[in-house]
């Protein structure tokens, strides 16, 4: 059985994190993420390539698609400082991101 929209009162099914598509929407809106501008700049790109190019693998092994700060920007970390960056394939990034979001 599928559940329903967290939301209170809308009967449609969720679709994700507990909520159906229109309200997760909405609901992904209003997050700010801290840095969030940071990723659609030019310095942001050619530093992301640059480390994947220095480490083209995650830690597992896998081709690493992804690169993940250390240390979060929201608790001071360095954007572009190469040790503070680590490449990892999308299923060590989700864990990753998923440890952070539940110990926070």
């Amino acid at each position: 059985m599928i559940a329903p929209c967290a939301e209170p009162g809308c009967p449609q099914p969720a679709a994700y994190r507990g909520r159906c598509r229109a309200h997760a929407r909405v609901s992904e809106r209003g997050i700010l993420r801290a840095g969030y501008h940071l990723y659609r700049t030019k310095r942001w790109r050619l530093t992301r390539e640059r480390q994947l190019r220095d480490h083209p693998l995650c830690e597992c092994g896998a081709i690493a698609e992804h690169v993940h700060h250390r240390t979060d920007l929201a608790a001071g970390g360095a954007a572009f400082d190469p040790a503070n960056l680590q490449s990892l394939c999308a299923s060590c990034h989700s864990r990753e991101t998923r440890q952070r979001q539940v110990n926070a």
